[in-house]
């Protein structure tokens, strides 16, 4: 054996025993599981992860481990046919690969990043109250938006300067963006709108929380900074169309006074915002006005969606790039994944999606449905990037796992209001009789 081959077998044996030691700490409680889980997705980039025949971003690996932990919890979950939907869309995914008709890159980031988030969110509320995980999601995510605020404010970011790797994630996530001059905020995620649509996901979470209403306000207030010094359209949209969802259906967590005020307050600062913000955009002229054309071209991809698997001229060159026809990337994660899956398993998406939006306009959704249907508009204006993926899928899965029990709360008041109500009857006292 080469010496380098035995100091590949000492890191293999290394890591391993990292990740017992890791996995027997997220055993201990659910909460650090989920404290654990958060660190990382908020303050670890995308570049810090291990190469073991693929490569394995730290928030994946955070995600399928604490998913690991809270396994024996499934037992006693209560399953509903939206899960099949997603068990049928991951079988069509690997049945594809085994056919060859997608990539091994495409189904490998399906089958870890994304269902390792998604399964730790659909079974993380048979141990935690969803209340507690909206709560513990909003004070990380306050301080990733803090450190957003902090970031704008020096110019400086944190991660890019100190949390260095010479990889090739660095080399593509670990430069800074500028925008009309003003270099935008992305925090530990690499970019610009990942940070402010993970902050969106996060204000409609925040909402559902156990907070008082002037923690919460604040809490949000600074969320909506964060996304506005980003200064990604994409990330200040879904933040906004978090807080006025929120405000417009989520009834059963938030008073009528707060809603009104808090909706009242968010549109007035929307103008605000506007104002500023304009003339950042204007600066960039040419810049974010290509980016909103270009997105609208890529509509022109409908046309080469295949039933399953792989578009027409779909390629991936030597050093891994995606093209499909004259279009190097595709910012628009609906479309790519048909793109890349077929339209049958995109169908399948769609009809989540519109469920979840129904749900909402009927007043009978979650805080964790709200956030992904605030969504939809980041959904067809960037691919599942960096963390964004993970936070995406968590919140997906926080959506199915709250509104099953949701739903079976719903039912159960409705069969106790229709049940008849006990009658009692009144004792007759036997008649006394002379002796």
């Amino acid at each position: 054996m080469s010496g380098t081959q035995f100091d590949s077998g000492l890191e293999l044996v290394a890591g391993v025993l990292v990740l017992l030691v890791v996995f027997a700490g997220l055993r201990r409680s659910p909460k650090i599981a989920v404290f654990a889980w958060l660190v990382v997705i908020c303050f670890v980039p995308v570049w810090i992860g291990q190469s073991v025949v693929a490569y394995f971003p730290a928030f994946t690996i955070i995600s399928l481990l604490t998913a690991a932990s809270l396994l024996p919890t499934v037992v006693g979950i209560r399953w509903s046919y939206v899960d099949l939907f997603f068990v049928a869309i991951g079988a069509i995914a690997v049945v594809e690969y085994l056919l060859r008709l997608t990539t091994l890159s495409a189904t490998f980031d399906l089958a870890t990043a994304w269902a390792g988030a998604f399964l730790l969110g659909r079974i993380v509320t048979s141990v935690l109250d969803a209340r507690w995980i909206y709560g513990a999601v909003g004070v990380f995510f306050s301080v990733v938006a803090a450190l957003a605020v902090l970031e704008f404010a020096t110019g400086t970011n944190l991660f890019t300067t100190y949390v260095t790797a010479n990889n090739a994630n660095y080399e593509v996530w670990g430069g800074l963006q500028p925008r009309g001059g003003i270099l935008r905020a992305e925090g530990a995620f690499g970019h610009s709108i990942a940070l402010g649509s993970s902050l969106g996901v996060a204000v409609a979470l925040t909402m559902g929380s156990r907070f008082r209403p002037v923690l919460k306000t604040a809490m949000v207030a600074l969320m909506l900074v964060g996304a506005v010094v980003s200064f990604s359209r994409t990330g200040m949209i879904t933040a906004a169309a978090s807080v006025v969802l929120a405000c417009l259906f989520l009834r059963d967590s938030l008073s009528r006074a707060y809603r009104v005020s808090l909706l009242v307050l968010t549109l007035a600062a929307a103008g605000v915002v506007f104002a500023l913000v304009e003339d950042v955009f204007v600066a960039s002229g040419n810049e974010a006005e290509g980016s909103a054309l270009y997105r609208s071209e890529l509509l022109q991809l409908l046309t080469y969606i295949q039933p399953f698997g792989l578009a027409d001229n779909f390629a991936v060159s030597t050093t891994s790039e995606v093209s499909i026809g004259t279009f190097g990337s595709v910012d628009n994660a609906l479309l790519l994944f048909g793109l890349i899956f077929g339209w049958v398993p995109g169908v399948l998406v769609l009809l989540l999606l519109a469920a979840a939006g129904l749900y909402v306009l009927r007043g009978r959704a979650t805080a964790a449905t709200i956030a992904v249907v605030a969504q939809i508009p980041a959904l067809v204006t960037v691919a599942l990037i960096t963390q964004y993926a993970a936070v995406l899928w968590f919140a997906v899965g926080l959506a199915v796992s709250t509104q099953v029990l949701a739903n079976a709360e719903h039912r159960a008041r409705r069969a106790a209001a229709r049940r008849p109500p006990v009658r009692r009857h009144r004792r007759v006292p036997a008649p006394v009789t002379a002796g």
